[in-house]
């Protein structure tokens, strides 16, 4: 699937990107981040928060895509709202030439890690696209978008990349919070997250297995939310890999249930496949 952005489409990411930096510069400015973050260090997040506002927009102003606009919002809004109603970070005491802080990182840790929230948003959309055009659900109103018709090396394709999308956003998180701080342990946490990426996507795109990549999209939220925000140990990661096997076996309850009780075969996400070859 790809993408060539219309200037409208472009010029849309561009503003939405501008106004993200605004909203979380004056989000770090106002709740004074100053003390944690330098000139530079901001000039680099701010790239990152402008790529993380412009590119999900400007997808969704392309194809009519709701999820990465959508989840951008919804991101932001919560992100906003956590940080306004949560005391600002503050040293407390000094202790072996350490500063002791108390209260919470909200904008900081959001806009630290972008490039997860990216990964993620960018994979629902993918998503929103498989259900839509293969179930029908006003695809009619996509735009710029081709039609449901994978082959089966091109599906393979497809959810490598979603995986190797949110393992490569895991893993520079862990990278970038220093957890495990081991070549193996970024390995292991790439592995997970790619491995519980590929299961429900392969689900979807394969079969039209729809409880697989919901349950996904609730536990990939939850665990990014717990790494970037609270206290990071790395282990809601590895965790991602044990609910991989978690996803297989939704795929295979829906599958029995939606063929064995109701007679369904697939429909055309099967007939693309047969058609395509």
């Amino acid at each position: 699937m790809e993408l060539r952005l219309d200037r409208p489409s472009a010029a849309i990411g561009a503003v939405g990107g501008l106004t993200h930096v605004l909203l979380v510069v004056t989000l770090l400015s106002y709740f004074d981040y100053s003390p944690f973050v330098t000139s530079t260090g901001l000039v680099f997040l701010s790239i990152g928060v402008f790529i993380l506002g412009a590119l999900p927009l400007a997808v969704s102003a392309y194809t009519r895509l709701l999820l990465p606009s959508g989840g951008l919002l919804a991101l932001a809004a919560s992100v906003t709202v956590v940080e306004v109603t949560t005391p600002a970070p503050q040293k407390v005491v000094e202790l072996g030439g350490h500063a002791i802080i108390d209260g919470s990182f909200h904008a900081l840790r959001y806009a630290d890690s972008w490039y997860l929230w990216l990964s993620i948003l960018l994979v629902a959309g993918l998503a929103e696209f498989a259900i839509r055009r293969g179930y029908a659900i006003g695809d009619d109103r996509l735009r710029h978008l081709p039609e449901f018709s994978l082959v089966r090396s091109r599906q393979w394709t497809v959810v490598a990349a979603c995986s190797i999308v949110v393992g490569t956003g895991t893993m520079v998180l862990l990278i970038d919070g220093t957890l495990w701080d081991t070549v193996p342990g970024y390995v292991v946490g790439f592995g997970a997250a790619a491995v519980a990426t590929a299961v429900p996507f392969a689900a979807l795109l394969a079969r039209g297995l729809v409880s697989p990549v919901l349950l996904y999209s609730l536990v990939i939220t939850t665990h990014a939310r717990a790494e970037a925000f609270s206290s990071p140990d790395g282990l809601a990661i590895v965790f991602l890999g044990f609910m991989a096997v978690v996803f297989a076996i939704v795929a295979v309850i829906e599958w029995l249930v939606r063929s064995r009780l109701f007679g369904w075969d697939g429909g055309r996400f099967v007939d693309s496949q047969s058609l395509s070859r």
